[in-house]
């Protein structure tokens, strides 16, 4: 028995929304093990058991790919940071918990920094001002609001919350894009759950100790 248009346009639409998924989940993990965005759609799709052309049909591509994966790290955390700064919670206490979810981010999303960094290059490309306005200023704008609440509460000294988005944001990425190093000094390819969460507290209480007043 034939399917009603409805059902047929449901089953469709889960279809794409599966196609596109398992794209994106192969390009994260490919990314994450070789420890670079460089892999081809080939790569990709023989990663994810389709062919090439899908991704094309899916992004447009390889560009569009890396977009949406890109949006798709994302949202989690824009989300999260909303919730953060809609909490009942002093500046230094958020502050803290913001900067150990930026590492969590990175963790889970070890290209992450040089997915935006991709984007970043190119001003006038589309995926800039996309990433621009969905990702980095709320982060910015958040920040921002944090440290000025910090200054006024009398529980951050006066510092140019600029210079603070730039010391936070450096410290969360580097340990993610030195394999080399974090292979020599720690012993480890990758950065762990257990290193995420110590790191994650050593860097907040070191940021959080520098601008105290």
């Amino acid at each position: 028995m034939a399917g009603t248009p409805e059902n047929i346009e449901l089953v469709d639409a889960v279809a794409e929304r599966s196609g596109r998924e398992m794209l994106l989940e192969a390009a994260g993990e490919l990314m994450s093990e070789i420890g670079s965005i460089d892999v081809s759609l080939h790569q990709i799709a023989k990663r994810a058991g389709v062919t090439a052309p899908l991704v094309k049909y899916h992004f447009g591509s390889k560009d569009g790919l890396l977009l949406a994966l890109a949006q798709r790290d994302t949202a989690q955390s824009i989300k999260q940071l909303t919730e953060l700064m809609a909490m009942n919670l002093d500046p230094a206490t958020k502050l803290r918990v913001h900067i150990q979810g930026i590492i969590r981010t990175y963790a889970r999303f070890p290209y992450l920094n040089r997915l935006l960094e991709h984007f970043l290059d190119d001003p006038e490309a589309e995926g800039t001002r996309l990433i621009w306005s969905s990702f980095l200023l709320p982060l910015i704008e958040a920040q921002k609001q944090i440290i000025t609440a910090g200054i006024a509460a009398g529980q951050f000294r006066e510092v140019d919350y600029k210079y603070v988005y730039f010391l936070i944001n450096g410290a969360c990425q580097y340990i993610f894009s030195t394999r080399i190093t974090l292979r020599e000094m720690i012993g480890e390819k990758k950065v762990g759950q257990e290193l995420a969460r110590e790191y994650a507290a050593f860097a907040a209480e070191t940021v959080l100790r520098g601008i105290a007043k």
